[in-house]
Parts: C-alpha cells; sequence; structure tokens
C-alpha cells in the first residue's frame, strides 16, 4: 500500500543517514563525495520500500527534477569548452598577463572580492561572474604563488553578493515571487545585512593579503611567467572581448545558453583567423581541453584546463545529488521537517531565525538553491501575515540563509559549479568565503537585536 504522510520521526532518518555516510565517507575515509551520496540514494529507496511506496512510483520522484538541470547540464558543458578555448585562442593568457603584471598579492584577496562583486552586482548572476573574471583571477593567484583556496573564497565571496541582491539576478527575482514581496523592496531590506557583512569581509581580506603574502612576491619568477605568456600565446587587449561580451549580453538579459554558444562561436573564430589554430585542433581542444606546451612547467600548469571531458565528473555528481534531491522532496521529507519547525514559531524573531534555518535544510537536503528558497518562502508565507510581519522581510531571511549559503554546501549544485570552473574542492575554500558566511549571522543577530511590528507588503 502506497503511504501518503510520513512522521517527523520517519522523516528525520534520511536527513541523519545523509550526515553518516558523509561524514564516514569524506572526512574518515577521503573518498569522493559521490559514493556517500549513492549510500544515501540506495538508503532512501530501500527505507522507502519499506515504508510501502512502489519502486515504480520512486523512479518518477527520483527523475522528477531532471528538467530543471538540464540547463545546468548544457551550462556546464559548455563553460568546460569555453575555457579550452579561451585558453588556446589567447584570451585567458592576456587576462594572467595584465593580471600578473599589475596586481600584487597584498592586494590580490580584497582585489578579487571587489571587483567580483561589482561584475556580480552588474550582471545578476554567480555564474557568469566565476565563468569569467573568476576563471582569470584564480589563473594569476595561482601564477603568483598565493592560496588557492583563500582566492577562490574571495572570487566566490565576490559573485555570490549579485546572486543575492543583484535586480538582474534571476534567483533574486525568484526569491521575491516566493516571498510575495516587490524586487526592490526586498533588495531593499537586504541592505540592513549587507553593509556590515561587505565591510568585514574587505578589511579580513586586505589584512589576510598582508598576512600571508607582503614578503613573498618573486619579481624574477614572474618576468619568466610574463615572458613565457608573450612567448606562446598571443597577448592582446583585443583577446578580452570574449569575456566581456559575456558580460555585456548577461546585462542584456540574454539567456545563458545562447550567451555561452554565441561567445564559443566567436572565441573559435578568434582562435582560427588571429591565433592560427585549425581546426582540427580546435574540436580537440573543445573535447579535450587545453594542453599547455611551453618549457615553463609552471606555465602548463596554469593552461593544462577546460574541455567537455573536463566536465564529465562533475556533470555525474550534479545528476546524483538531482536525483537524491528530487526523491527526498517527492517523499515529503522537507515538507514533514519544516512543518514541524514551523510550530514552533510564536513571534517575529522565532519567526525570522525559523526562516534562515528552513532555507538552510532546504539548501542541504534538495541540493539546489532554488528549492531552498522557494519551498519554505511559500511555506512560511501566511505566518509573517499572520504575525503582520512584512513579507520584504521574508525574502531577506531566504537570502541570508539558503540562498547565499549554497555554494558552501559540497553536494550543493551552486558548490559544484564552483568546484568545476575553479578547481578548488569546497571543503577547502569553505572558511574562506567571509561574505556568505557573515551575512547569516548578521541576519540571525538582527532578528534578536529588533523588535518591531509592521504591515505585509503590497
Amino acid at each position: 500500500m502506497q503511504k501518503k504522510n510520513l512522521s517527523f520521526k520517519q522523516a528525520i532518518i534520511p536527513v541523519i543517514s545523509m550526515a553518516f555516510f558523509l561524514i564516514i565517507s569524506v572526512i574518515v575515509f577521503n573518498i569522493p563525495i559521490h559514493i556517500p551520496l549513492l549510500m544515501e540514494l540506495f538508503f532512501t529507496i530501500f527505507l522507502a520500500l519499506y515504508w510501502g511506496y512502489k519502486f515504480s512510483n520512486l523512479e518518477k520522484m527520483m527523475f522528477s527534477s531532471f528538467a530543471k538541470i538540464g540547463n545546468v547540464l548544457i551550462i556546464l558543458m559548455l563553460i568546460g569548452m569555453i575555457i579550452g578555448i579561451w585558453i588556446e585562442s589567447g584570451t585567458v593568457p592576456t587576462m594572467i598577463y595584465y593580471g600578473l603584471k599589475f596586481l600584487r598579492p597584498q592586494y590580490f584577496y580584497v582585489i578579487s572580492f571587489i571587483f567580483a562583486s561589482f561584475v556580480s552586482i552588474s550582471i545578476g548572476t554567480a555564474f557568469g561572474t566565476v565563468s569569467t573574471v573568476g576563471l582569470a583571477l584564480i589563473s594569476i593567484a595561482q601564477g603568483m604563488g598565493i592560496s588557492l583556496p583563500l582566492a577562490a573564497g574571495s572570487i566566490i565571496s565576490g559573485a555570490y553578493v549579485g546572486d543575492r541582491m543583484s535586480p538582474l539576478s534571476s534567483i533574486a527575482i525568484i526569491t521575491a515571487h516566493s516571498a510575495g514581496s516587490d524586487l526592490h523592496k526586498m533588495i531593499k531590506e537586504m541592505l540592513k545585512t549587507f553593509w556590515v557583512p561587505y565591510a568585514l569581509s574587505i578589511i579580513i581580506y586586505f589584512i589576510l593579503g598582508f598576512s600571508y603574502n607582503g614578503f613573498t612576491y618573486d619579481t624574477a619568477e614572474i618576468s619568466i611567467l610574463l615572458n613565457g605568456l608573450v612567448g606562446n600565446y598571443l597577448i592582446s587587449i583585443l583577446m578580452l572581448i570574449p569575456p566581456l561580451l559575456v558580460i555585456i549580453l548577461a546585462v542584456k538579459k540574454i539567456s545563458t545558453i545562447l550567451n555561452l554558444m554565441v561567445n564559443l562561436l566567436l572565441s573559435s573564430l578568434i582562435a582560427f583567423f588571429f591565433s592560427g589554430l585549425s581546426i582540427e585542433a580546435i574540436l580537440n581542444t573543445i573535447y579535450k581541453g587545453a594542453m599547455g606546451n611551453t618549457e615553463l612547467e609552471l606555465l602548463n600548469e596554469l593552461l593544462t584546463r577546460g574541455g567537455l571531458e573536463s566536465m564529465f565528473e562533475l556533470i555525474a555528481l550534479i545528476i546524483l545529488a538531482v536525483v537524491l534531491g528530487g526523491l527526498l522532496e517527492r517523499l515529503g521529507i522537507l515538507n514533514t521537517i519544516l512543518n514541524k519547525i514551523i510550530k514552533a514559531i510564536h513571534n517575529e524573531s522565532q519567526l525570522i531565525s525559523v526562516t534562515m534555518i528552513s532555507s538552510f535544510i532546504s539548501a542541504v537536503l534538495s541540493c539546489n538553491q532554488l528549492l531552498a528558497v522557494f519551498l519554505p518562502g511559500k511555506m512560511l508565507a501566511e505566518k509573517y501575515d499572520e504575525l503582520k510581519v512584512p513579507r520584504s522581510i521574508l525574502g531577506r531571511s531566504l537570502g541570508d540563509s539558503g540562498l547565499i549559503l549554497s555554494p558552501l554546501i559540497p553536494w550543493n549544485i551552486n558548490a559544484l559549479m564552483m568546484v568545476g570552473i575553479l578547481g578548488v574542492p569546497t571543503l577547502k575554500y569553505f572558511k574562506y568565503t567571509f561574505f556568505p558566511i557573515l551575512v547569516p549571522i548578521t541576519g540571525l543577530i538582527l532578528a534578536n537585536l529588533i523588535k518591531r511590528g509592521g504591515k505585509k507588503d503590497e
């Protein structure tokens, strides 16, 4: 017989088992995260069968979210192909060249954070920011010999500023819609938990830049790298056209897939007509990635990246995460847990705190950013009206938790995308993403300090 409703005790079992598998597999045995996710998927299937579900229905649940990730997989494939062709055509070498020439390690982290935040606010997407300026910055960091996890943390911190509160951000628009709030009212509300984390992040990155790299800049080695770049690649300001085009088309709200397709075609034409690559070489680069073939080992390491092939492992992990997330969602595990939490709300401070906790739990269990704002937003909206708290506060609370914390959850699609582009594991960059860590702390403090009445957003 098919069960329709789960008890809280039943719903909490997969949560506990997931934590167990992740701790044992990742921390104790140090094996790829694919394995604990697969183990959790099998465990949840057998558990659901025991509860009375039919396997045919479980299959439908597992694959219910595939329509939501088709575009993510295509974007990842296109990014992999573009990274390879950007290297061979001279785009990435040009960005590295100018970065090494004008940036200094002491200021790298703070500049990368500020620069990434301005780009992300302008184009409204963390993916677009990281796949353009983020790719260049991580390559520059590698060339300088500075901490890659810290560099990745500063880039990701800046990139998610725009994801959270840019008027052009699709996830910000969805958050406002889920909360039933006006977008601009919600963004104005988000500023309350923005300034302190942003200022503190700038201070921390500035201090860490001098603490870690103030006296380690080897100008002789950098000169060798610069000469190697000029000697082996086409270094020209014109090579910056492809990444600028990505940003311009993103501002124009062109579809991300179409944007990247146009860029791949343009970059291939540049590689053929200006960089002298043959059609065969271009096609091989698109599939296998760029293969650094210079006399400098560090330069080869910097510029051996990208290609469709490089994304296969990441795509497999995303598929596993989405299949598991779809199963947990459709079994009602998320709703059961959230409903239990909602019953404990009695005042505004509790309401905001529960919203943030619910959003984070949704991001952990669903493995994606969309459900982290959509599910709690829809479930808690009436409670905000009941306690006469503006819906813009609901939107801010969602943005202060599941939305901004998604790139810090190793199996969340957002984190997997960051790893695929920057090449730094989530568990390594996690502790350096100060802005996403400080925002929810600020939100929780504000929720417990400010007592305020209010009216529902019109």
